[in-house]
């Protein structure tokens, strides 16, 4: 009689998948993704991404190599990876915070603390290496409710997004080019709508940091500007400030998103606002090109322009290249525990960054380059409306009053020196415009929006009409009202003027709109 051997039952399943160390590694970034979704695009975050996925096989590696458990490794990398990307979040909480007379917002402080935490974490990972693969499925699991919220919200942003481009702006097409006035386009003049992002009205600038902006003013007024004493924006916030100017209408009356009662500044909303607006679509109607320039957000960039000039690829020329690092890589590095390297200033540092460009570098830059084609853009063949979107002398101030590069986070000198390196660049863009135009152009100066929190509707005002166009404007417009004025000068428009209305909000509720009364630089009453 045979006896066959007994076999041993064979797995039904593999090993289990140890996926959380992934999901946590890239979970910090996929958070700060989405909650900076409405100011910048998801490849923005490639890099990122990348760098933590090297890091997290890395670490992994490391730890199996010298652990030789892969239940405990993947726990232990989940462990380094959550102390290296809280780090700096939690450093921001408690930076320059004292406790009972101990400085504990240091990285002296914080970062013997977190040697501390990775010791007892990792004596208690071996201590409890028998639980690890049950523990691994819990890890598993609060991995994908972390990840699923945050995806979810940049899903939801991306859908709204191709929704705007595929239905557009249903406000565009409601205003049209006239017909039958006879108007010569031998005649017609370019029309130049440059933006000084934060360009505060001169009495705040002398109220608050003690800066005298006459001279800019009397040089303006020299080449024929007219500045209305009391200037003001209709709106506080960029988005809000440039659309309206653009659709000769308050916000109030055409934004699907107030009708709707949100509150959130939708930017692919506010993008299309921009880009297909009824002042765009009336000049070109009349045959106009539009030149627009990269600005850095890619909610105010008119990339369908005809010319559209940017830095890296320009009709004009090129500007110096670096190897940049984004904003949000430069935030996506300071909630980690990187940040220690960036604020320790090492000679090691030093040397592993001098040739990668920082955000603040290739802001300077642009603001450089977007002056240097300024006064350019007349030699374009044709009819033009240029929209020029400076960002400047917003923050952040990178300029020395001779427009060298430094960084300097005070608003005095910060922002005064950026404001004198905007005011020489100004005056000698506006002198090549108007020498180098064949008919004299209009030219339009104005600030979105004021940059002090209290004076935000203050702004910078200027006008350059020439003709009999001067005599239209009055002291309380707002830029509601700046192209209607314009287009009922020059180019046989019929517009009715709105009510000049300044309104006030904030970030947090940005429909929540607080009507500000005019005021005046001169200190009188605005007249009625």
């Amino acid at each position: 009689m045979t006896t066959s051997k007994t076999q041993k039952p064979r797995r039904t399943s593999g090993n289990p998948w140890y996926f959380h160390p992934v999901l946590f590694g890239l979970y910090p970034i996929i958070a700060l993704l989405a909650a900076n979704i409405s100011q910048i695009r998801p490849e923005a975050a490639i890099r990122s991404f990348i760098i933590s996925i090297l890091l997290m096989v890395v670490v992994y590696g490391l730890a199996l190599l010298l652990i030789r458990n892969r239940s405990v490794a993947a726990i232990f990398t989940t462990f380094g990876l959550i102390l290296f990307y809280s780090y700096g979040h939690v450093y921001q909480l408690i930076e320059g915070k004292m406790l009972g007379g101990l400085d504990i917002g240091r990285h002296r402080f914080l970062g013997i603390l977190w040697i501390a935490l990775f010791a007892v974490g990792t004596w208690f990972i071996f201590k409890k290496a028998g639980k690890a693969k049950n523990f691994n499925g819990l890890l598993n699991t609060i991995s994908i409710i972390l990840i699923v919220l945050p995806l979810f919200q940049i899903g939801q942003f991306e859908v709204r997004a191709a929704n705007v481009k595929e239905g557009g702006n249903t406000v565009k097409a409601a205003i049209t080019a006239p017909t039958g006035k006879n108007l010569d386009p031998e005649t017609l003049p370019d029309v130049y709508y440059i933006i000084l992002d934060g360009y505060s009205r001169d009495d705040i600038l002398k109220e608050l940091y003690g800066y005298d902006d006459s001279e800019f003013y009397a040089q303006l007024k020299e080449l024929g500007f007219v500045i209305p004493d009391c200037a003001q924006s209709n709106y506080a916030r960029t988005a809000l400030s440039i659309s309206s100017a653009l659709h000769m209408d308050y916000i109030q009356n055409f934004s699907t998103l107030y009708k709707q009662g949100d509150q959130s500044l939708d930017m692919p909303v506010y993008l299309d606002y921009i880009r297909h607006s009824p002042v765009r679509s009336y000049l070109s109607g009349l045959g106009y090109k539009m030149v627009a320039f990269e600005t850095g957000y890619f909610w105010n960039e008119i990339t369908d322009a005809d010319v559209y000039i940017i830095a890296n690829d320009n009709p004009l020329e090129k500007v110096k290249q670096g190897k940049d690092v984004s904003e949000f890589e430069m935030m996506y590095l300071r909630t980690t525990a990187l940040r220690t390297f960036d604020e320790l200033k090492s000679k090691f540092t030093q040397n592993l960054v001098k040739n990668i460009r920082t955000p603040e570098e290739k802001h300077h830059d642009q603001v450089v380059f977007a002056f240097d084609q300024l006064e350019q853009v007349p030699n374009l063949p044709g009819k033009k409306f240029v929209y020029a979107h400076i960002v400047a002398p917003h923050a952040p101030f990178v300029f020395s009053p001779d427009g060298r590069y430094i960084s300097n986070g005070a608003v005095v000198p910060g922002y005064t020196d950026a404001v004198t390196y905007v005011n020489s660049r100004i005056i000698p863009a506006v002198k090549s415009i108007i020498a180098n135009s064949k008919v004299p152009p209009v030219i339009i100066i104005q600030g979105d929006h004021g940059w002090d929190a209290d004076h935000r509707l203050e702004i910078l005002n200027a006008y350059y009409l020439p003709g009999n166009g001067a005599k239209k404007i009055y002291d309380t417009i707002t830029p509601v009202n700046t192209f209607a004025t314009v287009f009922n000068e020059y180019f046989g428009g019929e517009f009715t003027l709105k009510e000049d209305v300044s309104y006030f909000s904030d970030d947090e509720a940005p429909y929540a709109f607080n009507e500000i009364p005019h005021t005046c630089s001169s200190g009188r009453q605005p007249s009625k």
